[in-house]
Order: structure tokens, then C-alpha cells, then sequence
């Protein structure tokens, strides 16, 4: 008996060990998109973060894949550097404008309704003669709206105004450009997207993202509204944080503020929950009924002139790498700076997010350890493509 018990133990020991060799030896041999092993990312962004340390503040950072593993994730630095306080699980990050994200998803979730037809001229869903200042004959679109070519000049956004979005809505930028022309990226013009969602579900856009994408994704640590008053934890502890500028000093009077057009870049929660939001678009889970939707929202709505490179899918913004392409969005406010990007075709996604205004090492240049080098426009391209990019805070 004993010695039976005995040859099952070591067989099961022999096994367990067997089987952790193999998982270990597979995890080194799956490589990223740029190329690194998946068990050497970690240490290749410690070793990234050490080098740029001095000139940073917060952040936190995760790589994930579509099958739910986490590769890699930390934080990294304080919400308050002055006090010495941690970023940890219960910091909050404010989103910019990768808040638009949601703003696109809700388009999609009323087309795949049925709702919307993303190439009717918006006027249908608005009250009569709220666009005012259209120099062109040329509807404006759903999809000239997600593509950023509804030819709006730059507008400052409402930092401060707690008027409601149909209230601010009316305040119409002029139109510079005809429609479907030029990529003049518009604040206002993910705004309006987001009234246009109100005028047709008959909730405000922050009640309707809150029952049809943060429930449904377990995101109970998000806010939304300009003053982050629909969800009281973030709230009191963005009041709590402080941001830096791009050397690591501090920020003075970004906090609290309000924000009137708040789906262009108002979001703010824990890392847990915007890497929740992120899994669900990489894993097409959720958020969309039908595989069609999916197909759709990841397809070319806009493309360099002359070619099938894409420069926009519904909203979203592909970027070019040497050996692959990702999907996602980036966000500036007065003190955070955030990533997201999601690859389809290695089945990786990551997210940044750091409490520094404007800051390039971690959300633009760190994202290279995972998916490699940026490709270089062509010449012809730069030529043919014209990308006018605002002033303001929010991007």
C-alpha cells in the first residue's frame, strides 16, 4: 500500500513537472508581433520604464491576448508623487479621447439595430436647423463623423460648461471643408455622434453606455458623466490624484473639472476596467450580437487615396507596423495620457495609461516592444493624404 502510494505520488510529481516544462517552453517559443517571446515582454517594459523613470510619474500597463491571458500587466510610479502614494488597483485614469471608443461601439449597437444608417445624411436624426454654419451642399454622414471628415474646424471643447450636450450641440464650428475630403479631426463632431445616440435610444449618452457597455463588461469603477458624478468612487478619487507634465512635474489647477462634451473625452476609471473594455474588442464579446457587427466595425471605412491601407475603420485608428496593423485609439486630457491597441491578426491587445499630460515614452513609443517598428508613410502617401489635427487638449 505504501509503495503504492508512493509510485502515484512521484508519477504525479514526474507529470505536473513534465507539463509545466512544456507550458514553459511554449509560452517562450509564442512571440509577439515585434518579435520578443512572451514570457521576455515583462522584463523588456521594466527595463524600458527604468530607462525613461526620472521624467515619469504614474502609469500602469497590461498585454493581453484573445483568449483571455494576461501576458503581462504592473503599475508603475504615484498618483501623487509628493506623498509617495502608489499607483495601485483602486487608482483612477482618465481616459481623453479614447473615451470615443464608446461613443463608435454605440453607433454600431444602434445600426446593428437597425437604428441608424450610417450613411444617411445626420440631419434625419437631429432637430431641424441645428447645423447652422454648413458651407456645403454635401450631407454629412454617421461614417464622415467616425472617419473625422464631416469638415469641422477645430473647436475648443467645453471644459467647465454643465450644460447638457443638445445645449452645447448648438454651438456649430464652421464647416472648412466639404465632406468625405479632408481628415480634420473633430471633437465636436464625436459630440454630435453621441447626441445623435440620445435623440435615438431616448437616454442620455451617458445612461446609455452605462447599461449597454460598462454593465455588461463588469465596468463598476467607470464614470462618464462631465463631472464624474454617475459613479461617486471615481469621483472622490480623481479628486485625490494628482498629474504631471511630460518631465514628471507637477501640474497645477487640472483638477476637478467638467467637462460639457463629454463623449469626445471625458471617461475616467481604474486600469481594471478599461482593460476589461479593451478584452471585449479584441475577443469580439458582448458588445455586438451578430459576428456581421464585428466584421463591419473593423473594416476600412476610409482609406489612403489610391490604395486598400486603411486610415480608419468606424472610428477606430489603424496604425501600420512592419509586420502587422492595429486597431484602437489614443487620449490626451490636461493630465493623463492613454493607448489602446488592439491587433486582429496576432490576437494581441495592450493598453497604457499614464497621470502625465501629453506624455510620448510609455503611450506611444512603448507599445513598439510588443508590435514593432511603425512603418514609414510613403512618400505618396503624405502627398495625396492631408490629417489636420486640433489645438486643443483632447485627442
Amino acid at each position: 500500500m505504501k509503495s503504492s502510494f508512493l509510485k502515484s505520488t512521484v508519477a504525479l510529481v514526474t507529470c505536473g513537472l513534465l507539463a509545466f516544462g512544456a507550458a514553459h517552453a511554449y509560452a517562450d517559443q509564442q512571440k509577439l508581433p515585434s518579435g520578443t517571446s512572451y514570457d521576455q515582454i515583462g522584463q523588456k517594459i521594466e527595463n524600458y520604464y527604468q530607462e525613461h523613470e526620472k521624467t515619469s510619474a504614474g502609469l500602469a500597463t497590461t498585454v493581453f491576448d484573445k483568449d483571455g491571458n494576461t501576458l503581462y500587466q504592473k503599475n508603475f510610479g504615484y498618483t501623487d508623487k509628493e506623498k509617495k502614494l502608489a499607483v495601485d488597483d483602486k487608482s483612477v485614469f482618465e481616459w481623453g479621447s479614447t473615451t470615443k471608443i464608446t461613443v463608435w461601439v454605440s453607433v454600431m449597437q444602434l445600426w446593428e439595430e437597425g437604428k441608424i444608417d450610417l450613411k444617411t445624411d445626420i440631419r434625419e436624426y437631429l432637430p431641424q436647423n441645428l447645423l447652422k454654419n454648413l458651407k456645403y451642399d454635401k450631407p454629412i454622414t454617421m461614417l464622415d463623423l467616425m472617419n473625422h471628415q464631416a469638415g469641422f474646424e477645430d473647436y475648443p471643447l467645453y471644459i467647465g460648461s454643465d450644460k447638457d450636450l443638445g445645449a452645447l450641440m448648438k454651438k456649430t464650428p464652421s464647416q472648412i471643408y466639404e465632406p468625405g475630403t479632408v481628415t480634420s479631426y473633430s471633437n465636436y463632431g464625436t459630440a454630435l455622434a453621441g447626441y445623435i445616440v440620445e435623440r435615438i435610444s431616448g437616454q442620455s449618452f451617458a445612461d446609455y453606455v452605462h447599461e449597454h457597455i460598462f454593465q455588461p463588461l463588469g465596468m463598476k469603477h467607470t464614470a462618464l458623466k462631465p463631472d464624474l458624478s454617475d459613479n461617486v468612487f471615481v469621483q472622490k478619487q480623481r479628486e485625490k490624484e494628482k498629474t504631471y507634465d511630460t518631465n514628471g512635474d507637477l501640474l497645477k489647477g487640472d483638477q476637478p473639472f467638467v467637462l460639457g462634451e463629454y463623449p469626445a473625452g471625458r471617461a475616467t476609471g481604474t486600469f481594471a476596467d478599461i482593460k476589461k473594455f479593451a478584452q471585449a474588442l479584441l475577443q469580439k464579446e458582448k458588445l455586438f450580437k451578430r459576428a456581421e457587427t464585428w466584421e463591419n466595425f473593423y473594416s476600412a471605412s476610409h482609406t489612403y487615396p489610391g490604395t486598400d491601407i486603411p486610415v480608419n475603420a468606424h472610428g477606430l485608428w489603424v496604425t501600420e507596423f512592419e509586420n502587422t496593423r492595429t486597431f484602437g485609439h489614443g487620449g490626451n486630457s490636461p493630465g493623463f495620457t492613454t493607448s489602446l491597441l488592439l491587433d486582429l491578426k496576432s490576437g494581441i491587445g495592450s493598453v497604457v495609461t499614464v497621470n502625465q499630460r501629453n506624455e510620448f515614452h510609455f503611450a506611444l513609443s512603448m507599445p513598439d516592444l510588443i508590435y514593432g517598428k511603425k512603418k514609414k508613410p510613403q512618400r505618396q502617401l503624405k502627398r495625396t493624404f492631408k490629417l489636420v489635427l486640433p489645438r486643443s487638449a483632447y485627442l
